[in-house]
């Protein structure tokens, strides 16, 4: 019986002995066979050593130099300008690089943080001036990320959706270009603890991006200090300078403008005796015109000056009312000429003989009046050409046509080659 108790003790001895040597080896093969497997591990352990020391209430190298902040930003969507609100929303990839070197291990490589595992760890308190909503993006999970490497860098990512206040110069509107400006600040931190800087090497851009109404032209970066009451603060500012599209304003207001224009002359090539053809078409396009411009009127803030579109939409309506105010005195100068008809023929025969004596009708006369007024305009004696109807008619069909032509020889360079301030 002892002996057999013997070799149980034996077997069990050798039983742990293997088990004991299989583990070693498996950890040495991890170790030698995996690359940087040792390191990874020290990496690990160190890392949390430091993480256990980090207290997140105080910045990097507290009491001593301000940290310096590098912003680089990536462009990924920019959209929705709008002039009415003086706003424009943009999704970007905000990204930040300092050193902390409460965070600094030994090793080669980075490690990586993402959503609230970086709670733990300082973090720049960066907010957006002029900032009217923004939001972050969670889906499919939070949109956020941090790297740590072994020097104690930290190079922070996240992805946000802002919406910003742009206070736009609209006297060239619609040929106007507008910088808008995204400006970064710390909002607890002076110049004396935290320094932000943005070069535009770390601005990015889509490569097809697209603007409704507006064309990228150019992007630039500004540091600069900025005094409050609290302290002077570090801002790093971005800029892009935005051009408008000027080829669906030029379709669906300029044009359509212009024939109106054209379609309130026509008046002139219509008989003045013909009210309430010529009434119509003038009622008609002034009518048009003035909707036309309270509808563009709704979808632009009021501001205290004059528009370039507010200068040719009051020179449109400008126009097509005179057309109509020319037949006002086209119309008086048909009374006035049809009373010194009738007064010219009172003097050369009876009343009894005028119209009826001879036998003809008052469609007769009508005739004879026209055609008197006719005989008259060509057959004039010297001296001024009488003011009729008709020569008002032509010269009206000359001096429009040329005073529209020379408002547009001056509109046009006038607001297309100035600068903008």
């Amino acid at each position: 019986m002892e002996s057999c108790k013997v070799l149980e003790n034996r077997r069990d001895i050798c039983t742990t002995y293997r088990v004991c040597s299989t583990v070693m080896f498996v950890l040495i093969a991890v170790v030698f066979l995996t690359p940087n497997g040792s390191s990874a591990l020290l990496n690990s352990s160190t890392l949390e050593d430091s993480l256990n020391k980090h207290d997140r209430r105080f910045r990097p190298n507290h009491g001593g130099s301000p940290v310096n902040v590098s912003i680089g930003i990536h462009v990924e969507s920019l959209s929705a300008i709008k002039e009415s609100t003086m706003d424009y929303s943009m999704t970007i990839f905000f990204r930040l690089y300092w050193e902390d070197a409460r965070l600094a291990f030994d090793g080669e490589q980075y490690e990586t943080f993402a959503g609230d595992d970086m709670n733990n760890i300082w973090i720049p308190d960066i907010f957006f001036l002029y900032e009217k909503n923004a939001k972050h993006h969670d889906v499919t999970v939070t949109n956020r990320m941090l790297k740590v490497f072994p020097n104690g860098g930290l190079w922070m990512s996240t992805r946000i959706t802002l919406m910003l206040a742009c206070n736009m110069n609209l006297v060239k509107f619609p040929m106007d270009r507008q910088r808008c400006s995204v400006e970064m600040m710390s909002y607890a931190y002076t110049t004396r603890d935290v320094v932000l800087v943005v070069k535009k090497e770390d601005m990015e851009v889509e490569d097809k991006l697209e603007i409704p109404r507006f064309k990228l032209t150019k992007h630039y970066t500004d540091n600069t200090l900025v005094t409050y009451s609290t302290g002077n603060f570090s801002c790093a500012i971005i800029h892009f300078e935005f051009a408008r599209q000027l080829q669906s304003y030029v379709l669906t207001v300029y044009v359509p403008s212009v024939l109106l224009v054209i379609i309130a002359w026509l008046s002139f090539w219509i008989d003045a005796e013909a009210a309430p053809a010529r009434v119509s078409v003038g009622v008609t396009t002034v009518l048009t015109v003035t909707t036309m411009t309270s509808g563009i009127q709704e979808t632009l803030p009021i501001v205290t000056y004059a528009k370039a579109m507010d200068v040719w939409l009051f020179a449109c309506l400008l126009f097509v009312f005179c057309s109509l105010l020319e037949y006002a005195f086209a119309n008086y100068l048909l009374i006035v000429e049809r009373r010194r008809f009738y007064k010219r023929n009172r003097k050369k025969q009876p009343d009894a003989s005028f119209g009826r004596g001879n036998g003809s009708s008052p469609g007769a006369a009508f005739f004879a009046f026209n055609y008197e007024l006719t005989f008259l305009d060509i057959n004039r004696g010297a001296g001024a050409p009488i003011w009729t109807a008709r020569y008002l008619d032509k010269v009206s069909r000359w001096i429009f046509p040329i005073a529209f032509v020379g408002f547009n020889l001056f509109y046009w360079p006038f607001y297309l080659l100035t600068e903008d301030n």
